[in-house]
């Protein structure tokens, strides 16, 4: 049975999502399927801002975009926190390392600047243009649990049920993210596999995906880009 994340007196971060509490280091995969459920989860960043936390938006344009439209609609001016130092907003890289570095020196100069707590609402921009290949992401999301622990920070991935393919659902979130959040339930996630462990076996995924496109290119599909799923949207790995 996956066991509820409680409210603990010792988790140090409010959430801001239904009273739960996480600790600093915390990563998190956050599942949303209706438009009063992505608002739901900018919660999480109203939170900190309450608290002079440092806010980072990060993802593709058009979810960075409307996190901060949402902001605005919460009453925030949100020019106003970018320009105090307090909201920063990391759009894509085509390259994974130069990725998580970017993230690193966001959290960076927040904490040279004093900040005692980061708060990441990520919207990763899979298959768009200026983003790493699928299997890049995934080396990436694993990559972000360790790094997480190496600053005073809480990190939310949200991951659109209705529109991503279910290997993206099962390598890129249940198995890289330790706490997940569904219909607004903080649980300790069972998926969830080591950092070395995932990373060790991204050989083998690379290896499937290309078996997989060797099978395409006999039906006059020839472009793999490291790619792990369809065009019709079905577990490919």
């Amino acid at each position: 049975m996956t066991r509820r994340r409680t409210r603990s007196s010792e988790a140090s971060v409010e959430l801001g999502l239904r009273g739960e509490r996480v600790h600093l280091g915390d990563h998190i995969a956050y599942f949303w399927e209706r438009d009063s459920e992505f608002d739901e989860a900018v919660e999480f960043l109203l939170a900190g801002l309450k608290k002079r936390d440092h806010l980072v938006v990060f993802g593709h344009d058009d979810a960075n975009s409307r996190v901060l439209d949402v902001l605005r609609r919460k009453k925030v001016d949100v020019e106003k926190v970018r320009k105090a130092g307090r909201l920063s907003v990391v759009s894509g890289n085509p390259d994974g390392r130069e990725l998580l570095a970017n993230i690193g020196g966001t959290f960076q100069r927040a904490v040279d600047a004093g900040c005692k707590c980061i708060r990441l609402l990520g919207n990763i921009g899979w298959a768009r243009p200026g983003w790493p290949a699928d299997l890049d992401i995934l080396s990436f999301e694993a990559k972000v649990t360790s790094a997480a622990k190496q600053f005073p920070c809480v990190v939310v991935c949200m991951y659109d049920v209705a529109s991503l393919s279910g290997s993206v659902m099962v390598h890129g979130a249940y198995e890289t993210h330790p706490l997940t959040i569904s219909r607004n339930v903080l649980r300790e996630n069972p998926y969830f596999v080591k950092v070395e462990e995932y990373l060790a076996s991204m050989d083998e995924m690379e290896t499937r995906a290309k078996e997989r496109h060797i099978r395409l290119s006999h039906r006059g599909d020839t472009a793999f880009r490291g790619t792990i799923r369809t065009t019709d949207d079905t577990l490919t790995l």
